[in-house]
């Protein structure tokens, strides 16, 4: 490879150098869960087939540690019986850390006997679990090829992991403000199975709604999913905004609302730490100030947010007004909240009220969800309601957008 195409290709982002697909971290999760569920249940079935090592790249904070967690605790209550997990920090750890040299007298021979670490799985026949590599590219050279041989063998040395476990490695990308020391080869790439997560507001909100994050983060992203992920203020090396600082946000949201109140004086110094000031302020102001025009609204009571609604439109604002239309449809897609024919007409006038290409996106961000989601059924419905009880509806928006080439929703 010249020079010039080994400048281009650093230049190209990790998952299209690699050719890999990128899923959201849901998708991921339920990628993984499913392979593991569908071996072992292969292995019942008298098919020894093969166990898959996974490696899970993503932005930090994204949540790629968290779903090995989830898997371990949704195997476990599938199949009844623990599914541990083991993680271990690359870039902490060395290759001493997992096996030792150890002199013994055997007769009048001096020999080593191996010792391995707690890290390594005890073998336990019958025994489930994961051994989850995080960072594994922040760990030195000699640590990555033992852990080459933990994904190509499951084994360390002589010692072979229980057939029932799996591992996975988690990895933040050589394209982002990380020190890494990737060892990309032939061999390397060849032992694991490859996929790069994107950000995702849906799934962030889908969990932060189960976890029952504090409600003032929700809204916050719900209505700016845009500010998720501050990959600009990643890039120049300052604090970021990202879907774990704003977990962290929840808690400390929690701990005062339930404890007197929360003061936003400290709020603002706190939220500084974890999402930066430019971050903090937009936040603060959401959630004191309520300038934004909160998706819940239109839903609720569009009455009262339609003259600020109508002035963007009549300034031309259409960048607003893309936001607002991806920030309802993220609301109702996460929230789903139960609706009446009043909500109904809401969800209408709203929509007609947008520009054709701006409206468009209602129909776009349902395309987007797989096709048995909870979600895409959801908004489907809506829309085959609006169709089935409103000439007007048809008429001004759906007709429109089958004219634009932008498909039929059934």
């Amino acid at each position: 490879m010249s020079s010039d195409d080994a400048a281009k290709q650093q230049e190209l982002k990790y998952h299209e150098r690699l050719n890999i697909a990128v899923l959201s971290i849901a998708k991921i999760k339920e990628l993984i869960k499913s392979d593991i569920k569908e071996t072992i249940n292969a292995w019942s079935k008298d098919r020894d087939v093969g166990k898959q090592a996974w490696h899970v790249v993503g932005p930090a904070g994204v949540g790629k540690t968290e779903i090995c967690y989830q898997i371990a605790e949704e195997l476990t209550n599938h199949f009844g019986k623990l599914f541990d997990i083991i993680m271990v920090k690359a870039p902490v750890l060395s290759r001493d850390d997992f096996i030792i040299p150890f002199p013994v007298v055997d007769g009048k021979s001096l020999k080593f006997k191996m010792l391995y670490s707690d890290f390594v799985p005890e073998y336990v026949e019958d025994s489930y679990g994961m051994f989850v590599i995080d960072e594994f590219s922040r760990g030195d050279h000699t640590l990555q090829q033992l852990l080459w041989q933990v994904q190509n063998e499951y084994s360390i040395h002589q010692y072979k992991f229980p057939k029932g476990w799996f591992v996975i490695s988690i990895d933040n990308p050589d394209d982002s403000a990380y020190s890494m020391d990737t060892m990309e080869d032939a061999a390397g790439l060849r032992r694991q199975l490859h996929i790069y997560t994107e950000v995702s507001p849906i799934d962030f909100l889908n969990y932060a709604i189960a976890q029952k994050f504090h409600p003032l983060v929700i809204e916050f992203i719900q209505t700016h999913p845009e500010f998720l992920y501050d990959f600009q203020a990643q890039l120049q090396g300052s604090v970021y905004a990202n879907p774990a600082s704003y977990e962290k946000l929840s808690d400390h949201l929690w701990k005062m609302h339930l404890n007197g109140g929360i003061d936003f004086n400290v709020i603002e110094s706190k939220a500084a730490g974890l999402i930066n000031t430019h971050m903090t302020r937009m936040f603060i102001e959401f959630a004191q100030e309520k300038k934004d025009i909160n998706p819940k609204d239109i839903f609720e009571n569009l009455q009262a947010v339609k003259p600020a609604i109508m002035e963007f439109k009549k300034e031309g604002n259409n960048s607003k007004l893309g936001q607002l239309m991806v920030g309802f449809c993220t609301y109702m897609t996460t929230s789903q909240p139960e609706y009446k024919q009043e909500n109904l007409r809401n969800v209408e006038e709203f929509l007609l009220m947008m520009p054709i290409d701006t409206a468009a996106i209602f129909i776009t961000q349902i395309d987007k969800f797989d096709r048995t989601s909870s979600a895409f059924k959801y908004m489907t419905k809506i829309h085959i309601t609006l169709l089935k009880e409103s000439k007007r509806y048809e008429k001004e928006f759906y007709d429109p957008i089958v004219e634009c080439g932008e498909g039929k929703l059934v």
